[in-house]
């Protein structure tokens, strides 16, 4: 049973909660906070996205969106095929709308690390964030050119492969030897 929610079915969920910016933005600063705190647990990460954001009263669906967000998420980090998939939405969506998200995630992305217990970053981890901080900035033109559409796929995919780059710098996999069979011992063959 795949349970895996749509950037509409997120953002549906997220609708009630003015405080959040977007989707986009919540699915950014968990990932953020997982890149700077590695320990972080799925309630500590709600309990401060719902500190930082001021809000309320929430209902059980919104947590359940929440969950779901987070699963999907770490899935998607801790995945030896890199599918990774940012919430944004859908390529036939407007560019300007695309954009928006694309600079809101970004925001998220670096509000989070800023949560986070960062130690000194290497000089790539340290230049992406600086690149995440101008497309955080992003901005579409009134009248974009044809390429404009290739221009922000393109600049979508490289944020999530510098996130993959970030996570796995930051939240290293700890090597485990390789079991070398007894010499005593020979191979059976069937």
């Amino acid at each position: 049973m795949n349970t895996k929610l749509s950037f509409n079915e997120y953002a549906e969920a997220f609708k009630p909660y003015s405080e959040l910016e977007s989707a986009s933005f919540v699915q950014g600063m968990l990932v953020g906070q997982v890149c700077s705190t590695p320990s972080i647990t799925e309630a500590q990460w709600i309990k401060r996205l719902v500190d930082e954001s001021g809000m309320g009263a929430i209902k059980e669906s919104f947590l359940v969106a929440l969950h779901q967000l987070y699963i999907d998420t770490l899935a998607g980090l801790n995945s030896a095929e890199c599918d990774f998939e940012m919430l944004m939405p859908a390529d036939d969506e407007p560019l300007a709308q695309r954009a928006r998200h694309l600079a809101e995630w970004c925001e998220g992305f670096l509000y989070g690390m800023g949560l986070g217990s960062l130690g000194e970053l290497s000089r790539e981890v340290s230049e992406l964030l600086n690149d995440f901080g101008e497309i955080a900035l992003l901005d579409v033109p009134d009248e974009p050119d044809d390429k404009a559409d290739d221009n922000l796929i393109e600049l979508v995919e490289f944020v999530r492969m510098g996130v993959i780059m970030v996570y796995d710098e930051l939240n290293p996999i700890p090597q485990q030897p390789i079991p070398i069979p007894d010499s005593d011992k020979k191979p059976i063959l069937h």
